[in-house]
C-alpha cells in the first residue's frame, strides 16, 4: 500500500438539493421578517411564547427554517473551508470559524461593546461620588450623570443578550456540521478494516464532544477580550490610585499562573474523564444491544456490576477533575479580594489616605474586573474540554478511508445532490472490457494491516512504563485471488466457515484494505446488496422495500412476489404500513433477510450479492427464491451467491470453492463435483437425506401439502402472530411506545426528590447554612470598607491618623475568609453531586438490566435509551451542579445586595425592587412555561438524531453497496434541522426573557441613585458603597431569575432520567432491583438440585406478547419426558419460539400452568430458572474482549473445561491461529465470520450444558461439514438433557424422538417422529416429503 496515498477527504455525497424535504423550507423566517426594533428587541419570538402559554407547544406549531439555515447547506460550506484546511493544525477549528465568520465578527464586536460600557461604570461611580462631595451642586449634571448610567446599563444588556443568542447559534451550527461530518465520514470508513475507532466511539463524538460547542465562542471571545479589559483596568487604576496599582497587578500575574498550572491538571483529567465516558458508553451500548442474549442467560447481575465497575471509574475521575475545578472557584472568588487587599496594602504603605471616591471607583472597577475574572477558569475549563473534543473529531475525520482505489466501475452511477468528493464515494470510471461483470486479478486483502492490539485510546491510566507489545504484521485474509464472473451468470461460492467467502464479498464493495502488491478488481454495474445479518431501518415495511427509490406499483409487487413477503405482510394490520421496529425487533430472522432480499430485487441493480441469505430461511421459501427469483426473476442479472446449502450449487452456472482465503477448485457443478474434497462434504450433506429416503420409499405417492402452509420459519421473541389496533396514544404502529414527555412545570415531587437524593434536608440546612456565613462575610467586608473610609476622611479633616494597618486586617480576615468559604461550599455540593448522579445512574442500570424484554426493550428504541445515558447523565454528572449551586449564589448575593442598599439608604428604596421582582416572577412565568416545552421538545427531538445514526453506522456496508450515502445524509439532516429550528425558538425565547428583565431593571438603578444623589446622607462613604451595589442589583436579580430558568431545565433532564429508575422491573425481579436501587446485596431462594430431570409439562397453558394483543399460545397441554429431543414445526407466527419465551418466562402465562420437574415455574426464582437452561439463539451473539470471556463469561470454568469446548465446537484452528484464549473479539464479534461466531455461540451452550436446552437454528450459517460435526456433538454433549429444537431445515430435526407441529398457537401434532413420517396425512409427513423432493431435485 502507498502510505503516502491515504486518504483522508471526509467528504461524502452530499444531500439531494432537488430531493423533497421531510421539513418544509421557507424563503424567510419570521425572524428575517421582522424589523429592526423587532430583531433588536427578539419581539419576533413571542408568537411562539404566547402559543405556549396557552397550550401545549407541538413541533409543528414552530416555523420551519430557510433553506440557507439547514444543515445540508452547514455542511457544504463546512467542506469547502475543510478542504483548505484539513492538513493544518487545528485545522477543523478555522474551518468551523470560517463557516461562521460573518456571525463570529459580528459577536466579537458587540462583546467589544459590552467590555466598555463595563469599564465605563467606575469612572460614572467616581463623578458621581465627587459630585456628592461637592457644596453646591447642579441637578442639571445630576441628571445628565443618571441617564448616562441608564443609558449604558440599556447599551449593555442588549449588546449582551445579541451576543449570547449568536455564540449559541453558532454553536449549534458548528454541532451540527460536526454531525454531518461524521456521519459522512462513517461513509467512507470501514469500522472492520480500521481498528482506530469504534462505532460506540463514534456515537460518542457525536452525542457529548460536540454538545461542548455550544458556548464554545462565548468562552473564546472572552478570553480574547479579557487582556484588553485588563489592560484598560489597570491603565484607570494607575490614574485612580497611582504606582499602588502594582500590587493588584501582581495578584492578577500569579493568579494567571495558577489558573494555567490548575488548568492543565483539568485538561489531563478530562481526557481521563473522556476516555472513561467512552468505555461507558461503549459498554453500555453493546449491552442493551444485546439484551435479549443477557436476559436469556441471566447474566443481567453480571453486567450490571460490570458497567458499574466501568461507571466507579469514570465518577472517580470526574470527582477529581472536579476537585481542580473547585479550586478554580477558589481563585474565582478569592483572586479580586486579593486584589483589592494587595492594592490596598501598598497605598496605605506609602502614605496615602482613602477617599470614598476613589475606593469605591476601585472596587466598582474590580466588580467590573471579577466577572471576567471569575469566568476565566471557568472559560479555561471549557477550552480544555472543547479543545480535547476537537482533537477526537479531527483524529477521526482525518483517518484513513476505504481503499477502493483499486477498483473501476464503468457504470455511471446517477447520484442526487451535490458530487463532493468522486475519488472517495464512487470508483473511478475507465474503459474496460464491457463483456464480465466482476474482475479481480491479483487480489490480496487483509481486515487490517496489524493485527489485533488493545486501543490505547481506551486506556484509561497507562503506566509510562508498560511495556507495549510491538506492532506485528496481520496476515491476508483473501490470497491471490483470480476470477472472471461474466454478465448474467449465477455464481455461487462454498467453503467451510472462516474460508473467506463473505471476505470476498465484502473486498468487492471495497470494505478489505490491501497493502503494497495493489490488487485490481474491475467492475461494470450497480451493486444489490443482502448481507449475512440483515440491516433493517426502524421505518415501515415499504420504506424498508423503496430505501429511498421512487415507488413504483408494478416493481414494488414484484418485489414482494419474488422475496415470499406476500403472505407475510397479509397478516400485519397495516399491512406494509406496519412500522418496523429497531434492527428489526418484531420480525423474524427469515423475513429480515427477506425484507433485505426484497430492497435488492427493488432496486433493480446490475449485480447482486447475496451473503449466505438462504440459511435464515426454510427449504419451501429457498426453493422459490432459487427457481422463481434467482434462475426467474432476475436471470438477465449478475448473481453472487454465498451459500453453506451445496444443493444450491446445481442451480449455478459456475461455483468457485474456497479454504483459508484462497480458491482452491473453480467449474461448473458437474466439474467440481469431482473435487474429492467437495465430494466428501457434498455426500455428507446428502448422508441423512438419502437413507430417510430409502426408508420411505413405499410413502412416494401421497397428497402433498400446500405449501403456503408449511413455511418453516423462526418466530422471533418480539414478534406476535398477528398486530393489534392501537389501544391509546401511547403506541405507533402497536410496537415502538413514544417517548414520555411530562408537560407543565416541575412538579414539587421531582425537586423533593433531587432534594433527597442531593444530601436531604440535612444537607440543605448546611449548605444554607455556609451560605449565610458567605453573606456575612460578603456584608461585613463591604460594611467595614465603607466605615473605614469614611473613619479616613473624617480623620484627614480633623488632621488624626488612621490605623490603617487595623482596618485593612480585619478586611483581609472577612474577605478572604468570603473566597475560602465559597471554595468549601463548593467541593462539599460536587461530592455530594457526583454521589447522587452516580445513584441515579445505578438506579436507571438497575431498572433497565431486569426491565421486560417484549414490554419495554422491544418497544423503546436504543437511541432513546442511550439518550438518557448519555446526553441526560451528562447534565447530572458535569451541569446541573453547577447550575444549581450558581443560583443559589445569585440568590444569596441578590439577599445581600438587597440589605446593603436598604441599610446604607432607606426602606423606599425595597419599592421600586419589589415592583421590579413582581415584573420579573410575572414574566418568569410567560417564559417559563414556553422554556420548559421548547426544552422537553428539544430534548425528544434529538433521540431520533441519535437513533438513526446509530442505526445508519450499523447498516454502513448496505447502505454504500447501495450507493444511498446522499438518502441517509438527508434524512440525518432532516432530523437536524426538526431539533434546529425548536433550539432557535428556544434561545430567542431566552434572550427575550433577558432583554425584558435587563431593560426594565432601569428603574431599581434610577431610583437607587437618585435617591444617592438628592435625597442621601452627608455620609459619602454609604453613598458610595449605595452606588457601587445599586449598579449591580438589577443584574442580581437577572441573574437570579435566569438561573432559575437554567436549573429547571436541568431538572428536566433529572427528570427523565428519574423516570428510567422506575421502569417496572420483569415479574420476580422485583425484590432484587430494590435491593440493588437501595445498593444492597440480593440473595434470590434456589430449590436445591433443580431441575435434575427435565420434566416439561403445559397444562391448558394460554399466553400472549401483551394486553390486547391475540394469544399465542392457546391452552396447550403437553408433556416433554426427561431427556427427550423435541423438533418444533409451524408456519410464521405459529408459535414456535413463543415456547421458548414461555419456558424462560420472557413471557408470563395468562391462563394454565407450566411446570418443570413438577415445580410451577411462576413460582421459581427467575434467575435461578434463566441460569438452569442454556439457549442457542438463530442470531449469534458476542461482545467485545477475549474468546474466553465470551464462551465463559462468569468466568467459571478452568482454561482446560473452555479448551474442550473450543475442541468439540471446530474451533481449535481459529484459537491456535491467533492468541489462543486470549484471542480479542471486536464489537459485535465483527473480526469473525458469522460461521465462527456461531461456533463460538455453540462453545458457550456446551461449557454450560444445563439439563434443559433450546436450540433455534444454532448451524444456519455453517458448513455441511462443520454442521455435521456440530449436530454430533450437540446430540453427544446434550445426551442426557432434554431438547427442544426449533427447526428451519428439517434434516435438523430428523433426529428427534418426537415432533411438535404447531398452527395459530395451537398444538396440531405431538407425536413419535417415526409415527408422524409413517402418517401419510400428517402435516409433518407433507412437510417432510416436500424436503426430499428438494434434496433429490
Amino acid at each position: 500500500m502507498n502510505q503516502e496515498q491515504s486518504r483522508v477527504s471526509l467528504k461524502a455525497p452530499l444531500l439531494n438539493q432537488n430531493e423533497e424535504d421531510t421539513i418544509k423550507l421557507v424563503n424567510k423566517s419570521r425572524r428575517n421578517r421582522a424589523g429592526i426594533i423587532s430583531q433588536l428587541l427578539f419581539t419576533w419570538v413571542y408568537g411562539t411564547i404566547d402559543i405556549a402559554s396557552k397550550v401545549t407547544l407541538e413541533n409543528d406549531m414552530i416555523e420551519d427554517l430557510r433553506f440557507q439555515d439547514t444543515s445540508e447547506q452547514l455542511y457544504y460550506r463546512f467542506l469547502k473551508q475543510f478542504d483548505k484546511r484539513k492538513s493544518k493544525k487545528n485545522g477543523l477549528l478555522f474551518s468551523l470559524i470560517g463557516v461562521s465568520l460573518g456571525q463570529c465578527m459580528f459577536v466579537f464586536i458587540v462583546m467589544l461593546f459590552n467590555v466598555g460600557t463595563s469599564l465605563l461604570n467606575p469612572l460614572l461611580i467616581k463623578w458621581i461620588i465627587e459630585y456628592l462631595m461637592k457644596e453646591e451642586k447642579e441637578t442639571q449634571e445630576g441628571i445628565i450623570l443618571i441617564f448616562s448610567i441608564i443609558g449604558i446599563r440599556i447599551i449593555s444588556v442588549i449588546c449582551q443578550q445579541h451576543s449570547f443568542y449568536q455564540i449559541r447559534l453558532v454553536g449549534y451550527d458548528w454541532m451540527s456540521i460536526l454531525s454531518m461530518a461524521l456521519l459522512g465520514k462513517s461513509m467512507n470508513v470501514s469500522y472492520q478494516s480500521n481498528k482506530e475507532h469504534t462505532s460506540g466511539q463514534i456515537l460518542n463524538y457525536m452525542q457529548v464532544d460536540t454538545m461542548k460547542l455550544q458556548w464554545f465562542g462565548w468562552y473564546l471571545s472572552q478570553i480574547m477580550l479579557m487582556p484588553l479589559q485588563i489592560g484598560i483596568s489597570i491603565y484607570m487604576m494607575f490614574k485612580f490610585i497611582g504606582i499602588a496599582f502594582l500590587g493588584g497587578l501582581g495578584v492578577i500575574i500569579l493568579t494567571a499562573i495558577f489558573n494555567i498550572y490548575v488548568g492543565k491538571i483539568i485538561m489531563d483529567y478530562q481526557i481521563m474523564m473522556m476516555k472513561n465516558k467512552d468505555l461507558r458508553t461503549n459498554c453500555a451500548n453493546e449491552i442493551f444491544q444485546q439484551i435479549k442474549f443477557i436476559k436469556v442467560n441471566a447474566y443481567e447481575e453480571y453486567f450490571r456490576l460490570k458497567l458499574t465497575k466501568l461507571r466507579n471509574q469514570e465518577i472517580k475521575t470526574i470527582k477529581t477533575r472536579f476537585f481542580a475545578a473547585c479550586l478554580t472557584i477558589l481563585s474565582l472568588w478569592l483572586s479580586p479580594m486579593l486584589i483589592l487587599n494587595a492594592t490596598f496594602l501598598i497605598y496605605v504603605a506609602i502614605g496615602n489616605d482613602l477617599t470614598p471616591a476613589n475606593t469605591f471607583a476601585i472596587i466598582s472597577l474590580f466588580q467590573s474586573l471579577q466577572g471576567p475574572l471569575l469566568f476565566l477558569p471557568m472559560a479555561i475549563n471549557a477550552l480544555i474540554e472543547t479543545n480535547i473534543s476537537f482533537k477526537r473529531i479531527q483524529r477521526f475525520l482525518l483517518t484513513n478511508e476505504l481503499m477502493n482505489d483499486c477498483i473501476t466501475n464503468s457504470s455511471q452511477l446517477q447520484k442526487k445532490g451535490l458530487n463532493v468528493n468522486d475519488s472517495t464515494t464512487q470508483v473511478m470510471r475507465t474503459q474496460i472490457d464491457n463483456d464480465f461483470a466482476i474482475k479481480i486479478e491479483n487480489g490480496t486483502f487483509y481486515w487490517s494491516s496489524y493485527k489485533d492490539q488493545p486501543q490505547q485510546e481506551n486506556n484509561t491510566l497507562t503506566n509510562k512504563n508498560q511495556k507495549i507489545d510491538p506492532l506485528v504484521e496481520s496476515e491476508p485474509i483473501l490470497k491471490n485471488i483470480n476470477i472472471r464472473i461474466e454478465k448474467g451468470q449465477f455464481v455461487s461460492i462454498v467453503g467451510d466457515v472462516g474460508s473467506g467467502k463473505s471476505s470476498l464479498i465484502q473486498a468487492m464493495l471495497g470494505e478489505m484494505i490491501y497493502k503494497e502488491d495493489k490488487p485490481r478488481i474491475q467492475i461494470n454495474g450497480s451493486f444489490a446488496y443482502v448481507s449475512q445479518k440483515a440491516w433493517i431501518q426502524n421505518a415501515t415495511v415499504k420504506e424498508n422495500i423503496l430505501f429511498g427509490l421512487p415507488f413504483d406499483q408494478t416493481k414494488y409487487d414484484e418485489a414482494i412476489k419474488f422475496s415470499c413477503l406476500k403472505e407475510d405482510i397479509k397478516i400485519l394490520v397495516k399491512r406494509d404500513q406496519t412500522m418496523i421496529g429497531e434492527k428489526g425487533v418484531n420480525l423474524s430472522g427469515g423475513q429480515k433477510a427477506r425484507v433485505s432480499l426484497a430492497r435488492a430485487i427493488y432496486s433493480n441493480c446490475d449485480i447482486y450479492l447475496l451473503d449466505d441469505p438462504i440459511s435464515a430461511v426454510d427449504v419451501h421459501v429457498a426453493k422459490f427464491i432459487i427457481y422463481e427469483c434467482l434462475n426467474g426473476y432476475l436471470k438477465e442479472k449478475t448473481r453472487i451467491l454465498v451459500t453453506h446449502a451445496l444443493n444450491c450449487c446445481q442451480y449455478t452456472d459456475y461455483v468457485y470453492l474456497m479454504e483459508n482465503g484462497t480458491i482452491v477448485e473453480q467449474g461448473t457443478f458437474a466439474d467440481i463435483k469431482q473435487n474429492q474434497q467437495f465430494k466428501n462434504i457434498y455426500q455428507k450433506f446428502y448422508k441423512d437425506a438419502k437413507n430417510d429416503e430409502e426408508s420411505q420409499e413405499q410413502l412416494n405417492d401421497v397428497e402433498q401439502v400446500p405449501i403456503s402452509e408449511l413455511i418453516l420459519e423462526k418466530k422471533q421473541s418480539s414478534q406476535k402472530d398477528t398486530l393489534a389496533i392501537p389501544q391509546n396514544k401511547d403506541e405507533i404502529d402497536e410496537l415502538m411506545l413514544l417517548e414520555d414527555r411530562n408537560k407543565g412545570s416541575i412538579s414539587f415531587e421531582i425537586l423533593a426528590t433531587y432534594i433527597r437524593m442531593t444530601g436531604g434536608v440535612l444537607f440543605a440546612i448546611f449548605m444554607i447554612f455556609m451560605l449565610l456565613l458567605w453573606d456575612a462575610c460578603y456584608i461585613g467586608s463591604s460594611l467595614w470598607m465603607a466605615h473605614w473610609t469614611q473613619q479616613a476622611s473624617e480623620d484627614l479633616i480633623n488632621g488624626e491618623d488612621t490605623n490603617n494597618y487595623f482596618y485593612l486586617t480585619i478586611f483581609s480576615v472577612l474577605s478572604l475568609s468570603y473566597g475560602i468559604l465559597a471554595f468549601l461550599r463548593q467541593w462539599v455540593f460536587v461530592i455530594v453531586s457526583c454521589n447522587q448522579a452516580n445513584n441515579i445512574h445505578n438506579k436507571m442500570i438497575s431498572c433497565l438490566m431486569y426491565a421486560p424484554q417484549c414490554q419495554f426493550f422491544e418497544r423503546v428504541p436504543l437511541g432513546r435509551i442511550m439518550n438518557r445515558l448519555t446526553k441526560d447523565q451528562n447534565v447530572l454528572d458535569s451541569e446541573l451542579h453547577w447550575t444549581f449551586n450558581w443560583m443559589l449564589v445569585q440568590v444569596f448575593l441578590l439577599l445581600a445586595n438587597t440589605f446593603l442598599n436598604i441599610y446604607t439608604s432607606s426602606p423606599w428604596v425595597a419599592i421600586p425592587m419589589v415592583i421590579y421582582f413582581f415584573l420579573c416572577c410575572k414574566t418568569y412565568i410567560i417564559y417559563m412555561t414556553a422554556s420548559r416545552e421548547l426544552f422537553r421538545l428539544e430534548a425528544i427531538s434529538k433521540s431520533p438524531i441519535l437513533s438513526y445514526f446509530s442505526e445508519s453506522i450499523m447498516g454502513i456496508s448496505t447502505i454504500r453497496a447501495f450507493q444511498r450515502q446522499s438518502q441517509i445524509m438527508n434524512k440525518h439532516g432532516n432530523n437536524q434541522d426538526i431539533n434546529r429550528k425548536i433550539f432557535l425558538e428556544q434561545i430567542a425565547a431566552n434572550a427575550w426573557f433577558g432583554l425584558i428583565l435587563g431593560l426594565s431593571s432601569f428603574m431599581v438603578n434610577t431610583t437607587a441613585i437618585a435617591f444617592c444623589m438628592f435625597y442621601s446622607t452627608n455620609n459619602p462613604a454609604f453613598a458610595g458603597l449605595l452606588m457601587t451595589y445599586a449598579s449591580t442589583l438589577d443584574q442580581n436579580i437577572n441573574g437570579t431569575v435566569q438561573c432559575l430558568g437554567q436549573v429547571e431545565n436541568g431538572l428536566i433532564s433529572f427528570e427523565r432520567c428519574v423516570a428510567y429508575t422506575k421502569v417496572k422491573p420483569e415479574k420476580g425481579y422485583e425484590a432484587a432491583v430494590k435491593r440493588y436501587q437501595n445498593n444492597q446485596n440480593y440473595r434470590d431462594q434456589y430449590i436445591p438440585q433443580w431441575p435434575k430431570n427435565g420434566i416439561i409439562e403445559y397444562k391448558n397453558y394460554s399466553v400472549q406478547y401483551r394486553e390486547g394483543l391475540p394469544l399465542a399460545l392457546k391452552k396447550m397441554s403437553i408433556i416433554i419426558n426427561p431427556r427427550e429431543k423435541i423438533g418444533i414445526v409451524g408456519r410464521t407466527g405459529a408459535g414456535k419460539s413463543t415456547i421458548t419465551l414461555t419456558i424462560l418466562r420472557i413471557l408470563e402465562a395468562i391462563n394454565g400452568q407450566l411446570l418443570i420437574d413438577g415445580h410451577d415455574i411462576s413460582t421459581i426464582s427467575l434467575r435461578q430458572l434463566r441460569e438452569s437452561i442454556t439457549m442457542i439463539m438463530q442470531d449469534p451473539t458476542l461482545f467485545s474482549g477475549t474468546i474466553r470471556d465470551n464462551i465463559d463469561p462468569l468466568n467459571l470454568r478452568t482454561d482446560e473445561e473452555v479448551m474442550q469446548a473450543i475442541n468439540k465446537c471446530c474451533l481449535t484452528e481459529l484459537i491456535e491461529s491467533r492468541k489462543g484464549l486470549e484471542t480479542h473479539i471486536n464489537d459485535h464479534g465483527d473480526n469473525l465470520s458469522a460461521g465462527e461466531k456461531q461456533l463460538v455461540c455453540i462453545a458457550r451452550a456446551v461449557l454450560k450444558k444445563s439439563p434443559i436446552v433450546l436450540i433455534d437454528e444454532a448451524t444456519a450459517n455453517i458448513d455441511i461439514d462443520t454442521e455435521h460435526k456440530i449436530q454430533d456433538t450437540i446430540q453427544n454433549a446434550f445426551a442426557d438433557c432434554t431438547v427442544i429444537t426449533i427447526a428451519h431445515r428439517i434434516n435438523t430435526i430428523l433426529h428427534c424422538d418426537k415432533i411438535l407441529v404447531l398452527d395459530k398457537g395451537e398444538v396440531k401434532e405431538f407425536g413419535l417422529t417415526k409415527e408422524l413420517l409413517n402418517q401419510t396425512n400428517s402435516l409433518f409427513y407433507g412437510i417432510y416429503q416436500e424436503t426430499l423432493k428438494e434434496q433429490n431435485h
